[in-house]
């Protein structure tokens, strides 16, 4: 009943007897004061000298019946109707009731709908998300349709939500590629459904601006409105292309066994104490290395050369190499994930004709800032392998897109080898 219900939602309070008066002069539609009860009663904003709105709310069976609404002249109506109807709203919830209707009439059918009213009639949802939910109805700025807010807090509050789900979206890219583990069907999916929803949302709330700009925003301000939103759409499907289609099809490739990357060939010398691991890693690379280094305890020494490919790959191999206390030489070359595994070695030498590639870290869809942090743990990686700092730098600052190769003295000068032999 509302004498026992905690309700508050700004200036709103219940008539007393003293409104009597001033309810019967100002909103005649209303019933008289005297007939309302525990289960029907007047409820008003106050204004400087005279109450600015006021509204019959009825705990019927089930429900709560919102009967006449009515606003002062002077008022702002919009605010005023809105704001008693989220005090009828949190009212209901207050006294358990799960249904909220309109009196025919009582407000205009585009703020009903606005606030989430169809025929009438609103179900009021529970917990704090609902709840969040419900407030921003009330406010006039629903999640999926146009509200009745003034337009600089519609621009505020949908221009924050899309920007906060282009953020979660394309984030789980970055915390898919560099999550613990393998990569499952979830570090693909996953991702690709919340771009896709994130890129959705975003494009529905810049449609939302638009309408709300040419129905309320000035002309110029809303011409200015569209030309944004147009280029807000145009760079929300760049985003898309851009980051989430590359870095979605690399977490595919690498989830359905990069069988077009897994190039490796291994093979033994003769005598059993030289491994031969050449060609691209791919992610069941590191087995095919584990198994040959299994069978052939004899290996003293692996001798390697490709282009790279997959870092996890790359460190796996390395870990083999360290573990057993193996030396590592490249005749050849060697670059990118290569070196990672050429590092792993307890002794390291190259050719007079060999060759080392470094770059940063890349990866398909992401850039320089999401890959930040793994370059500095590659750093301080290069580093804990022996490599002087300043060579470790030179990796980091050189461009996935480029290689650099340093010379046998700028090798031996960053501790990357300890011999060059003919």
């Amino acid at each position: 009943m509302f004498s026992q219900a905690r309700v508050s939602v700004g200036a709103v309070r219940r008539a007393i007897a003293a409104d009597a008066e001033g309810i019967a002069r100002l909103f005649p539609s209303l019933p008289p004061l005297a007939s309302t009860s525990d289960t029907r009663a007047i409820f008003l904003i106050d204004g400087e000298t005279a109450p600015l709105g006021a509204v019959l709310l009825e705990q019927a069976a089930g429900h709560l019946a919102i009967g006449p609404l009515v606003t002062a002249s002077d008022g702002e109506r919009t605010e005023v109707a809105r704001t008693l109807i989220a005090f009828a709203e949190m009212a209901a919830r207050a006294i358990g009731l799960r249904e909220v209707r309109l009196a025919d009439g009582s407000v205009p059918s585009d703020l009903a709908m606005s606030l989430g009213y169809h025929d009438g009639v609103k179900r009021i949802r529970t917990g704090k998300l609902a709840r969040m939910i419900d407030h921003l109805e009330a406010l006039g700025v629903p999640l999926w349709r146009d509200g009745a807010a003034p337009f600089d807090l519609t621009l505020y509050y949908r221009g924050v939500w899309a920007a906060m789900a282009l953020l979660v979206g394309f984030g789980s890219i970055t915390l898919a590629v560099f999550g613990p583990g393998q990569v499952t069907l979830l570090h693909v999916l996953g991702p690709a459904l919340l771009c896709l929803g994130a890129s959705a949302f975003a494009f529905v709330q810049v449609c939302l601006i638009t309408i709300a700009a040419r129905r309320r925003a000035p002309v110029p301000i809303a011409l200015g409105i569209f030309v944004a939103a147009a280029l807000s759409i145009a760079g929300i499907g760049g985003l898309f292309y851009e980051r989430a289609v590359p870095s979605i099809g690399e977490l595919w490739a690498i989830y359905s066994g990069d069988e077009a990357l897994d190039t490796l060939a291994v093979t033994v010398s003769p005598d059993g104490t030289a491994l031969s691991v050449e060609g691209a890693y791919g992610t069941g690379s590191a087995d095919t290395v584990r198994r040959a280094l299994d069978k052939h305890p004899s290996v003293r020494r692996v001798v390697l050369a490709g282009p790279g490919g997959r870092i996890g790959t790359a460190f796996e191999i390395n870990r083999m190499i360290r573990n057993r206390r193996l030396a590592t030489r490249v005749e050849t070359g060697c670059a990118s994930a290569c070196t990672i595994a050429f590092l792993g070695g307890n002794d390291r030498s190259i050719s007079a004709s060999g060759r080392l590639g470094f770059h940063q870290g890349s990866f398909p869809g992401l850039g320089p800032n999401d890959l930040y942090e793994s370059n500095r743990d590659m750093r301080r990686f290069l580093v804990a392998s022996g490599v002087t700092p300043e060579f470790a730098q030179r990796v980091i600052d050189t461009p996935p897109d480029e290689i650099w190769t340093p010379t046998p003295q700028e090798l031996l000068a960053g501790r990357v080898v300890q011999r060059v032999t003919r």
